[in-house]
């Protein structure tokens, strides 16, 4: 019994030595019976305050001449004129979640990312109807992620759960 508060002891001092071991310095006391004249206040330095003048100020106008703000025209056609919608960089998310997939469709482009993630509490198999991966086993809370390379519609199911499926629409960017 005497070795065990013994060990208690030790370990109590060792948690608050080590508390108070450190690189901070404790705060200084505040002094007793100070009296003004005691007290040192530093003196404030006062600097000259700087004089800008006009010259220095003004801003130099540069010189534009004819020839610098003439472009040539380019022909633009329409197709070049419109720019394409970016391809999104982070990936869409499908839900599998009470024996459901959300969503069921996707429309994406042609380089972006799709994540099946398992809210379930069961292990599932994810089956490409395309064959574009072999069959993978989603656990609880692990996802799976996938960039579509090749424009096509694409069909993914889970193995023995028909309203898991989900399809997918990749279109070029």
């Amino acid at each position: 019994m005497k070795t065990k508060i013994i060990v208690l002891l030790l370990v109590l001092s060792a948690v608050l030595l080590s508390g108070c071991v450190g690189e901070e310095q404790p705060a200084p006391e505040p002094e007793e019976n100070v009296t003004e004249e005691e007290t040192v206040t530093p003196e404030e330095t006062v600097t000259e305050e700087e004089t800008v003048t006009e010259e220095e100020t003004e801003i130099p106008e540069e010189t534009v001449t004819e020839e610098e703000t003439e472009t040539p025209e380019e022909n633009v056609t329409e197709e070049e004129a419109e720019t394409p919608a970016p391809i999104r960089t982070t990936p869409y998310t499908i839900r599998l979640e009470n024996y459901r997939a959300t969503p069921s469709s996707l429309d994406i482009k042609q380089g972006e990312i799709v994540a099946w993630i398992n809210f379930q509490d069961r292990i599932f198999t994810l089956v490409s109807e395309e064959g574009l991966f072999e069959n993978t086993n989603l656990v609880y809370r692990r996802s799976f992620a996938y960039t579509f390379n090749e424009t096509g519609t694409y069909t993914f199911t889970v193995i023995g759960q028909p309203k898991m499926t989900v399809t997918i629409d990749v279109t070029e960017p």
